[in-house]
């Protein structure tokens, strides 16, 4: 279903209930909660925090009280380590949670690293991105369960990888509307145009794809052809590390894959195999996982312990969901450059349902995504094979059906056998028991 909120044209008014669940991952929800406190839209705004790790929550909601108090906005903040306490009254839910955390990332690297398979992120696709989504469907579906419950009106608003199934799993396994964020595309939007060496505010940027794998079809630098300009710099000065990938695939395709070389690389066969030297050719490395580490809570202890200034925190951060909140309480329709949304008439020549990262306007009648039309056939081609190849992860996450997951694993470009995806998923299943369910 297309997110427009017809019946409810005034979702939460300018007093909305936002409740983000994974609270205690301080470092991101440090970056909500500063947005929330620099809108003024947001005054008279309910924040409520909750995360299973009780050490961690509470270290949140001090920070949320300090940075409360800091900017006098009028903002109750709440906290529960039991969803069932925040959600009911909730407009809004963010979640971003991880199931297993930094200890199951590094599995779902190290397994199928020992077979061979280089992953420089492992959370979207490729072995550890289908690892990923068999932990953590279930539990994003068992949230949108209790939403139903406690807060049916209200909106999931995902940041947890692999984004595209976890929207997929919500929209398709639930009632409760279901939207899907990430900073790739602005960050990137952003980083071109410092690369051309002009102004953020002089471009914009028509994208389409599927998170970690978008398309800037178009890019406007003062009116002319940004995409055009890209190309003729790479020609003349080789792309930088960090771009070789994207610039490779833009004199292929015409258009500019996003968010950078280390996420694109793992949805295509060509740029992690031995031919490139597992990346190397390229500048790439496998990604350390990253957690909680004692070096960001003891920073923010000190912040709050008044051994040093809050300003540092006080600031915007890249994330869009504020501003979508913010958008939505308001009067005037917004547009969003990436929004994870289904596909409802909104691509033409992409399957019908699949989530979709598209631009979308955000307003006063809910959140609509804009119609595309029809992209290039080269990249709908490639889009549709993942498209269709996260449908059956998203199936088995859901089933517990090792079939399904087989078959995903196989039509995985990263995987090199049959043999090989059924001995990793084997030892994936088994090194993440405890965090499945269904299985």
């Amino acid at each position: 279903m297309i997110m427009n909120n017809w019946a409810d044209s005034t979702r939460g008014g300018n007093m909305s209930k936002i409740v983000i669940i994974g609270a205690g991952s301080v470092v991101f929800s440090r970056k909500l909660l500063a947005d929330i406190v620099l809108t003024s839209e947001l005054n008279g705004s309910t924040v409520a925090l909750c995360d299973i790790d009780p050490d961690g929550l509470e270290l949140t909601t001090r920070l949320a009280r300090r940075m409360v108090a800091e900017t006098n906005m009028d903002i109750a903040v709440e906290s529960s380590t039991e969803r069932s306490d925040v959600l009911p009254g909730a407009d809004y839910v963010i979640q971003t949670i991880a199931i297993g955390g930094k200890t199951a990332w590094e599995r779902d690297l190290e397994i199928p690293m020992k077979h061979g398979i280089i992953q420089p992120v492992g959370d979207s696709v490729g072995p550890g991105g289908l690892s990923r989504a068999l932990r953590i469907l279930p539990a994003v579906v068992s949230i949108c369960r209790d939403m139903e419950i406690l807060c049916p009106e209200a909106v999931l608003m995902n940041y947890s990888n692999p984004n595209s199934c976890v929207c997929a799993a919500a929209h398709q396994y639930s009632d409760i509307e279901v939207v899907g964020l990430c900073h790739g595309l602005p960050g990137t939007h952003r980083n071109l145009a410092n690369y051309l060496g002009v102004p953020f505010e002089e471009t914009k940027v028509l994208a389409a794809g599927v998170n970690h794998f978008n398309w800037i079809l178009k890019f406007l630098v003062r009116g002319q052809d940004g995409l055009a300009m890209l190309q003729e710099k790479f020609d003349r000065e080789g792309a930088p590390k960090g771009m070789k990938i994207c610039a490779s695939l833009l004199k292929a395709f015409g258009a500019y894959p996003v968010p950078g070389d280390v996420h694109v690389a793992e949805f295509l066969p060509y740029f992690l195999n031995k031919e490139s030297d597992s990346g190397g050719k390229y500048g790439l490395s496998l990604m350390k996982a990253y957690g909680q580490s004692p070096e960001h809570w003891a920073e923010i202890k000190k912040h709050l312990d008044d051994e040093m200034p809050m300003e540092p925190y006080l600031k915007r951060s890249e994330e869009e969901v504020i501003d979508i909140i913010a958008a939505l309480a308001g009067n005037d329709d917004v547009t969003f450059e990436a929004v994870n949304l289904p596909n409802y008439g909104l691509v033409a020549n992409l399957p019908e349902g699949a989530i979709l990262e598209i631009p979308a306007t955000a307003g006063p009648f809910g959140i609509r995504g804009v119609c595309m039309g029809n992209i290039p056939p080269g990249i709908a081609a490639m889009l549709s094979a993942r498209v269709y190849q996260q449908q059956l992860t998203v199936e088995a996450a859901m089933s517990g059906d090792k079939q399904l997951a087989l078959q995903a694993m196989i039509l995985d470009p990263l995987v090199p056998s049959i043999e090989i995806a059924e001995v990793m998923l084997d030892e994936l299943l088994e090194a993440h028991e405890e965090h499945l369910p269904f299985w």
